[in-house]
């Protein structure tokens, strides 16, 4: 994967000795995301230390609810006589996913207790994420079809959750940092561009095999992995 990552950059431009074409585009798209998995969850409660608000957190933010974000891209891609399409992709996502918070347990000094709530959790993450795919160019009078498929390998920056709400106790909230289990996500990628000479609109579907969520006493080998979808407008510089 990493090598194939590497490479595919340095194939690109040495195709244009051979007369291939060589296509630069920028890319900006919506993106819809939520946690798979054994571990990822409609709904969660939230650990709520009236000591130290800081350290407040939901209990398992993974949710498999839809949340929104946003991306930007910059894609180099060869385009062989037949069709023929290689391309590498190096992007931005900023992604959302939510958790429906039922509950929240108050930890003080002297006892902790549990109060009834409706809220939403949003966890947000930032990636950086390359994707080295292949496919076919189909030609049509006025418009043309990428297709393409291949890894992706995103690098997570930052995660964190935030979430607010009301019990008979009081407004309560949340602002906490989350350690992923692993930095780096390996995806499969799927990715569709419809081109009007230089414009297009861009729609791809990515599903990450790495898990997110950290193991605890009590789950040793946990599973929540990312469903990214991106919809947006594509724009051929070359």
């Amino acid at each position: 994967m990493k090598y194939l990552l590497l490479a595919l950059p340095a194939t690109l431009l040495a195709t244009q000795a051979f007369g291939q074409q060589i296509e630069y585009s920028g890319r900006a798209n919506a993106s819809f995301s939520n946690f798979r998995g054994t571990n990822a969850t409609t709904s969660s409660v939230v650990n709520y230390n009236t000591a130290d608000l800081g350290s407040s957190s939901t209990f398992n933010p993974y949710g498999k609810h839809l949340g929104a974000g946003f991306g930007a891209s910059g894609r180099v891609q060869r385009v062989g006589k037949a069709g023929l399409l290689t391309a590498f992709d190096l992007g931005y996502d900023f992604m959302q996913a939510r958790t429906t918070i039922t509950s929240v347990n108050y930890n003080n000094t002297v006892a902790g207790y549990n109060r009834t709530t409706s809220a939403t959790t949003h966890l947000y993450t930032q990636t950086i994420s390359a994707f080295a795919g292949a496919g076919w160019r189909l030609r049509g009078k006025a418009l043309e079809l990428d297709a393409l498929v291949g890894p992706e390998l995103a690098y997570l920056l930052t995660a964190r959750e935030t979430s607010s709400g009301v019990t008979t106790t009081g407004e309560w909230s949340t602002d906490a940092k989350h350690s992923a289990a692993n930095s780096l996500d390996f995806r499969l990628r799927g990715d569709l561009t419809v081109w009007r000479k230089r414009v297009g609109l861009a729609a791809s579907y990515a599903y990450g095999f790495t898990n997110y969520e950290p193991s605890t006493s009590a789950i040793s080998s946990p599973q929540a992995n990312v469903g990214l979808i991106r919809v947006g407008l594509a724009y051929r510089l070359k």
